[in-house]
């Protein structure tokens, strides 16, 4: 008797939690996935009206049993998107807000150009080191990357130290690619405190930031402060070098002709 008053209760236990999760699935329905989407192409306006389509795939699923990975999952097949917020709001939405990556550097690849966002993800190939918003990316020469990990980026010796010096001129100028043409690593033969960077400006600057691997945010930083001092004419040509001192302390130079050797 007692036992079959037990399988009884586990019996109606079982039908009540049955009967709780056909109701939450019912109360508790997507009915709409809301998207924000930042976006900086022509081609990401359009991936972006792909990639809501393939969302709308979870209308209809149970709110509360959805799991974020799967819509986090819809979302990676899209390089050029990361998510910046994604949450449930119950009781019947999924929100999320992505931006577009921006195209930033440009690296040689066998006759084509790999093109990474300005924190080194990888995004495309391309024939050429064009960004697909407008202008061109940031050419990296002379630096020893390779493209691998999760995400998938440019990694190796100088990859942290492009990505500071290129956060530290964005913070002053905004729009890093509308300055900028290239950042090449000119390596010494004999101490790597030799080696430089030599960033080429398109008005025809050049800045060269000595030993980069000692404090490259805050060479590149005094280097803009320079460059932004100059007049126009004296933005067409010219070098401006910044070096460790003796004292501890960052020097920097102006000069019509000659740089680093």
């Amino acid at each position: 008797m007692k036992k079959r008053l037990i399988i009884t209760t586990v019996v109606a236990l079982a039908l009540l939690a049955a009967i709780l999760a056909a109701a939450l699935n019912t109360i508790f329905t997507v009915t709409h996935v809301r998207t924000d989407f930042t976006t900086y192409s022509q081609e990401g306006k359009e991936e972006a009206a792909s990639l809501r389509e393939e969302l709308d795939a979870f209308v209809g699923r149970s709110t509360t049993f959805l799991k974020l990975e799967e819509v986090s999952a819809t979302v990676e097949k899209y390089p050029y998107f990361v998510i910046e917020e994604l949450e449930k709001q119950y009781p019947t939405t999924v929100y999320l807000r992505i931006s577009e990556r921006k195209e930033t550097f440009a690296i040689a690849e066998d006759g084509a150009y790999a093109a990474y966002a300005d924190n080194g993800v990888f995004l495309r190939m391309a024939e050429t080191s064009a960004n697909r918003a407008e202008g061109n990316n940031i050419v990296l020469t002379g630096f020893d990357f390779e493209r691998s990990g999760s995400p998938l980026m440019f990694r190796g010796t100088y990859a942290e130290e492009v990505r500071l010096v290129t956060d530290a001129i964005r913070a002053k100028l905004m729009e890093e690619r509308a300055n900028v043409v290239s950042v090449e690593l000119v390596k010494s033969t004999s101490d790597a405190r030799n080696d430089f960077f030599r960033i080429r400006m398109h008005e025809g600057v050049v800045i060269d930031l000595g030993n980069p691997s000692v404090l490259a945010a805050e060479k590149a930083s005094l280097a803009i402060d320079r460059y932004l001092a100059l007049g126009d004419e004296d933005r067409t040509f010219g070098y401006i070098t910044v070096l460790d001192g003796e004292d501890g302390e960052l020097h920097w130079d102006y000069t019509r002709s000659g740089t680093l050797s």
